[in-house]
């Protein structure tokens, strides 16, 4: 496990710092420090929505009541004037020596994924990729963006700072819950396929995380039997806002999108023959 620091400054919040936490340190200390904050509360049908009100409780009363996990609640935040509240990164990398460091992956995926199952793909990944984990620092918003700020100020242009972190980590990672219609979580959600958008025509390389499930149906089934279906317009996303202007950005001239949905559609038709290539 991850040693603990006994006394760091508070470090700045690590969305402006393109920074990530080490795969190793999720899936080991993270995960063993949630099972021992929340108990049997957290298990394996936790989602990060779940662990969201866990956290910061529910939308409609979000931050009226939070967890100090790994102190994050209580730590003073430089960038918003001193008030308390800083992302777990940052906290993270304020308790635990060198889990933290430049991010080296984005991570494009849902909060609507159960927490263990993700960090489970993300450690496959590296070990069929031969990643060093504890090398590996992945940027997750869900981790990295200081969601005091992010949830509560409703300030921020999360469109316009996802293209510059973007830019700046230059490799994608796309956790994909499954690839038929009916199932694929991740197509449905407008911030996923933007990104997945973005990435290809901005020529950032990608990479395909399929969870277990997926992985296995996909060997099972073949490229063939997929139903890959990409419609930017009817996807969603949390903040009707966000929603908006993604939309507006990626409906082209034409307004349907067909651009968008063709070339997130054909990325992942390569992605996904290069998987069942091996």
């Amino acid at each position: 496990p991850a040693r603990r620091l006994s006394k760091t400054r508070p470090r700045k919040d690590c969305k402006k710092r393109a920074r990530g936490i080490s795969v190793q340190f999720l899936v080991t200390q993270l995960d063993a420090e949630l099972q021992k904050a929340f108990g049997d509360e957290y298990n394996e049908k936790t989602t990060f929505v779940d662990l969201a009100e866990m956290l910061w409780g529910p939308p409609e009363k979000r931050f009226e009541k939070t967890v100090d996990f790994l102190g994050h609640a209580t730590m003073k935040n430089i960038d918003r004037g001193g008030k308390e509240g800083v992302s777990l990164c940052t906290a993270i990398a304020s308790q635990f020596k060198d889990v933290v460091s430049d991010a080296t992956h984005f991570i494009s995926w849902t909060w609507r994924y159960p927490v263990r199952k993700f960090l489970r793909t993300l450690a496959e990944y590296c070990e069929s990729h031969k990643l060093d984990k504890s090398k590996t620092f992945v940027w997750i918003c869900f981790f990295c963006n200081d969601q005091f700020d992010w949830l509560s100020d409703g300030v921020n242009d999360g469109v316009e700072a996802f293209g510059n972190l973007l830019k700046q980590v230059g490799k994608v990672v796309c956790v994909v819950d499954d690839f038929f219609a009916a199932q694929a979580i991740y197509l449905s959600r407008v911030w996923t396929v933007f990104e997945v958008f973005t990435a290809s025509v901005e020529n950032i390389d990608v990479g395909l995380a399929l969870m277990e499930d997926a992985k296995h149906r996909l060997f099972k089934a073949g490229l063939h039997e997929l139903a890959i279906v990409v419609n930017v317009l009817d996807a969603k996303a949390t903040d009707p806002a966000d929603e908006k202007r993604i939309k507006q950005l990626i409906a082209g001239e034409d307004g349907a999108a067909t651009e968008t949905n063709t070339v997130v559609k054909q990325l992942f038709v390569k992605l996904i023959s290069k998987e069942l290539m091996g």
